[in-house]
């Protein structure tokens, strides 16, 4: 047992020098103990793993929306879906009103208020498509583009903490399995959302 657990700590120590590029021990203990508390023992056992998933993601979501409140209020933008449309207009480039709606997973009669909104303060610049006037196409003013920048280098201490005390090992890890289930409900939202969730768990869970 005393050889296993001197097993375990030089493990540990390998992947903090791995992390940091470190061999000073008064380092590793302060990671050591940061890594400790970031990692419960136990995890409470609710007898239905998929409802803990569902729980725990949206939870996080919450919480994360929480914590870019102030920085969002200081770029006078009023939620972290209006972020995500300027992400999705800087992205795409000129994209039409509908493109940015199904990019964001916004529906339309919210997406439209939050579009005006964001046109009225500037944010956004609406013109006429060249080949169908009906279509009406989206761009970042250059007032859009400096709040787009602003909120993204003012984020990066936010994202950190957001991140927690997870190892890199971990975060690709989390990051692997995370992108495995977006690009499953992604690929349900935006071809078979016509079906009932019976039919959905007959065609897509295995």
């Amino acid at each position: 047992m005393k050889g296993q657990k001197v097993i375990e700590v030089v493990n540990l120590f390998g992947e903090f020098h791995s992390e940091t590029g470190s061999d000073n021990v008064s380092a590793f203990s302060i990671w050591l103990n940061r890594r400790l508390k970031a990692h419960p023992v136990e995890v409470a056992n609710t007898g239905n793993d998929n409802r803990t998933l569902v729980w725990l993601i949206h939870r996080l979501s919450k919480m994360f929306r929480w914590y870019a409140k102030d920085i969002l209020q200081a770029n006078g933008i009023s939620s972290i879906d209006e972020y995500f449309f300027l992400i999705s207009i800087n992205k795409i480039g000129t994209p039409s009103k509908t493109e940015v709606y199904a990019d964001t997973i916004t529906e339309i009669n919210t997406g439209t208020q939050m579009m005006k909104r964001m046109i009225r303060a500037g944010l956004i610049e609406e013109t006429a498509d060249r080949q169908d006037k009906r279509v009406h196409r989206v761009k970042l003013t250059p007032k859009g583009k400096k709040t787009w920048e602003n909120f993204f280098q003012q984020s990066v201490s936010d994202l950190k903490l957001k991140a927690g005390n997870l190892s890199e090992t971990e975060k690709k890890e989390l990051i692997r399995l995370l992108t495995y289930l977006e690009k499953f409900h992604t690929d349900i939202y935006f071809n078979d959302s016509g079906l009932s969730v019976e039919e959905m768990i007959g065609k897509h869970l295995l």
